[in-house]
């Protein structure tokens, strides 16, 4: 990564929330550069939303707490919520209108605004609600529409928290897809995901966070690998290496249908 852009870098990051005893990230330091999705898997509480608010810059500044360490950004950022309901604007009655509230924020012209919105609308596949109103929509509709809105800010740091938790299986391999044409372009992409099968071909890297630390960072297929994976502590890995695991077979389990045939053949 010498060659590219450190999008995002974090140096011995702590963070407390307000009253909490126990940091929610302890000694925390990656980077994540411009060009490479890289994926923040975790038992539940391990701190990766967390993460993404610190990323963003939302913590502390809009949750509150207590952040030691360094933050760094190169461009702006952008987050996706895990729950879009959440971070519909309220201010739109169109879906057309709702991926353009970002954009007019940043004052945008109106021509660069449109332009924005229609590519982001067509890259989810959402350009046929574009006149429906957001409260209409189903939860994968939603969440297609605030990707758009996220998209259409052209930002040059993506965060995203568990951005296929309300899709179908369809509309998840059409956002795994997406990332990565959007890496290729040039854009930094850090995503918090349980949908761990999706990452030996969408990740480039994967960082493991257990009790708010890093407990392992390299590259995807490596340390989804790992074994220690399957501790009870730990989030696992894919379905195909679970069904590997629990069949005592010799390791390193293969990671996915294509890795498991060829290593039958």
């Amino acid at each position: 990564m010498a060659d590219r852009l450190t999008a995002l870098a974090l140096e011995r990051v702590t963070f407390h929330y307000p009253g909490s005893a126990a940091p929610a990230l302890v000694d925390l330091s990656f980077e994540v550069s411009a060009g490479e999705v890289v994926a923040v898997v975790g038992a539940m509480g391990a701190g990766a939303s967390t993460l993404l608010l610190v990323a963003g810059g939302l913590a502390p500044r809009v949750v509150g707490g207590a952040l030691t360490g360094q933050v760094r950004r190169d461009g702006r950022p952008a987050l996706l919520l895990p729950t879009p309901w959440t971070q519909v604007s309220g201010m739109a009655f169109t879906v057309w209108d709702e991926a353009a509230f970002g954009p007019a924020n940043l004052g945008w012209p109106r021509e660069r605004i449109s332009e924005s919105v229609e590519r982001a609308l067509t890259r989810v596949d959402v350009a046929a609600l574009r006149d429906r109103d957001p409260a209409t929509l189903s939860g994968g509709e939603l969440q297609r529409v605030i990707l758009a809105g996220v998209l259409a800010m052209e930002p040059a740091l993506l965060l995203l928290d568990e951005p296929t938790a309300e899709l179908d299986p369809a509309g998840a391999a059409l956002v795994w897809r997406l990332l990565r044409e959007l890496a290729r372009e040039g854009a930094a992409v850090l995503v918090a995901t349980s949908d761990l099968d999706a990452l030996p071909d969408a990740a480039d890297r994967v960082v493991w966070l257990a009790h708010g630390g890093v407990r392992r960072c390299g590259a995807a297929r490596d340390v989804l690998a790992d074994p220690d994976l399957w501790q009870a502590d730990a989030p696992g890995s894919t379905a195909v290496a679970g069904v590997w695991h629990q069949a005592a077979l010799p390791g390193p389990a293969p990671l996915t249908v294509a890795d498991a045939v060829a290593r039958v053949r």
